[in-house]
């Protein structure tokens, strides 16, 4: 009986982004990472959007708590829209702007039910777009501090 319900366990017990995640695009495929930091004590938001126009987020705020929703893109205008609720009950919002559709790179910010500020930075190279010229890390330019991501 346990070899039948260890492949579950294992299925369940999978982080979040444990799938592969790449930017293809054009396609319901696609997948970028999504980096932010929330308020001004250090945390900050792991995770990743799939899909293209539209499609699920999802992720790990720094705290262990996690987060799902979902974001749409605006068509010719260049703007997006993302809404999150985390499992504790806060609710995240943000507006965003595309900096390079290919990519998926956008920039935006937003607030969550706390009223703390967000802001969040997605795409095929964000780790690259924020690495510091002459660093060799990339650190996420929040309010608290740079913190260092990989």
């Amino acid at each position: 009986m346990i070899r039948l319900i260890l492949p579950v366990t294992i299925c369940f017990a999978a982080p979040l982004g444990a799938e592969t995640c790449e930017n293809v695009p054009y396609s319901q495929e696609n997948c970028v990472r999504v980096l932010a930091c929330i308020g001004d004590q250090g945390l900050y938001f792991d995770g990743e959007a799939r899909g293209w126009d539209e499609g699920p987020a999802s992720g790990l705020i720094s705290n262990g708590v996690t987060c799902t929703g979902t974001w749409t893109a605006d068509g010719p205008f260049g703007a997006g829209m993302g809404q999150m609720t985390c499992e504790d009950g806060v609710d995240i919002g943000v507006i965003y702007h595309t900096q390079d559709n290919e990519t998926g790179t956008v920039i935006g910010s937003g607030s969550d039910s706390l009223g703390q500020p967000v802001q969040i930075w997605s795409g095929e190279n964000v780790l690259e777009f924020l690495t510091p010229e002459g660093e060799v890390s990339a650190r996420l330019p929040c309010m608290s501090g740079p913190i260092p991501m990989s």
